[in-house]
């Protein structure tokens, strides 16, 4: 699925202040793992998880990246 880089940044940070993450990431149609959210510099969050074939992924998001990019 297609989604642009601040949209996704946008979203992760929408749950920060949430006591559940329930439906966390639940608008994506492909099955994830171990979904890890890590705080980088500048503001960045990098989404670290394993796709559905085992291999570990990783995406780096940040406020304002108009970028699109197939995720996940």
């Amino acid at each position: 699925m297609k989604i642009r880089r601040c949209d996704l940044y946008e979203h992760v940070k929408s749950y920060e202040t949430k006591d559940s993450y329930e439906g966390f990431l639940g608008f994506i149609d492909a099955p994830i793992r171990n979904v890890r959210c890590i705080r980088l510099p500048g503001g960045r969050i990098r989404l670290k998880y394993i796709d559905q074939e085992n291999n570990i992924q990783r995406v780096d998001v940040g406020p304002g990246e108009e970028e699109e990019i197939d995720f996940p």
